[in-house]
């Protein structure tokens, strides 16, 4: 069996883009902050299960949280960047992208002063202008690479294939996100909705299957722990069922998963 590698993107519900149609950037100030209670939801449940992991922190949230983060550093977890502004990089300049990750690296390296080695983009719309971007920025690794071709939302890269590991030209190494294949077709299954939509047992068996062959990565976002934040009835169907389906289920389905199998930080197996 293979490594299990965990990771969570620390961004508040009204980050998501699921939810861009009703909450808009310029809103997020007057939005009820949930970030830190549901985060650390997730750190006494890790506790619980003595496991470390990767959290891939939004900058905009460790401006405004900032014990939040040293917490997550004192806790013996690995901080990386989600980026600051949790705008898609497909929808960005390579200088805005640039500005972007600098931006979350001031925050983060101030804050727990040490060197940031892993960054996720934004809904994993990674590209290779990001990708130089960050080895122009001293990371060691990205984790944005999910190679599917049915998501709306995701980037793509050349080096994308089924190794998990996959060592980039210019230094950088990309730790890709799982998929299962299937026959006729390849299955996401790395966490977020994937995982609160399938049942446990049926999530848990690909899991080994993946796991069996390769590193399997895991994530998810604290506001996947929340079934009570505000609710938006006018958003897209899609974009209801993507966001809101199984809420109140995440945390034991969680807690299940981590007795499952022995967890690791990403950084940890670099």
């Amino acid at each position: 069996m293979s490594d299990f590698l965990l990771s969570f993107d620390v961004e508040d519900w009204f980050h998501a883009h699921n939810l861009r149609p009703a909450v808009s950037r310029d809103e997020w100030e007057e939005c009820e902050s949930r970030v830190e209670q549901n985060t650390r939801q997730i750190l006494d449940l890790l506790d619980d299960h003595d496991t470390k992991a990767t959290f891939f922190v939004l900058g905009w949230v460790a401006e405004r949280a900032p014990d939040l983060v040293r917490e997550i550093d004192a806790r013996g977890h690995e901080v990386a960047s989600h980026g600051y502004n949790h705008e898609l990089l497909t929808e960005q300049s390579t200088e805005e992208v640039r500005k972007d990750i600098h931006q979350s690296l001031d925050v983060l390296e101030e804050l727990i002063d040490q060197r940031i080695r892993g960054y996720r983009a934004p809904s994993f719309s990674i590209t290779e202008e990001a990708i130089d971007v960050l080895a122009d920025l001293r990371f060691e690794y990205d984790s944005s690479s999910f190679p599917v071709s049915n998501h709306d939302r995701y980037g793509s890269l050349s080096a994308e294939g089924t190794e998990t590991f996959v060592d980039l030209d210019n230094g950088l190494v990309e730790a890709q996100l799982p998929r299962l294949d299937l026959p006729g077709t390849e299955v996401p299954w790395a966490g977020g909705g994937y995982f609160r939509f399938l049942p446990y047992p049926i999530y848990r068996r690909g899991a080994e299957r993946i796991g069996s062959e390769r590193q399997f990565i895991f994530y998810l976002h604290p506001w996947e722990f929340d079934p009570d934040q505000p609710r938006f009835s006018d958003l897209p169907l899609s974009y209801r069922v993507r966001h809101y389906t199984n809420l109140a289920k995440t945390k034991e389905r969680l807690d299940r998963l981590l007795s499952d199998f022995d967890w690791k930080p990403i950084g940890d197996v670099l």
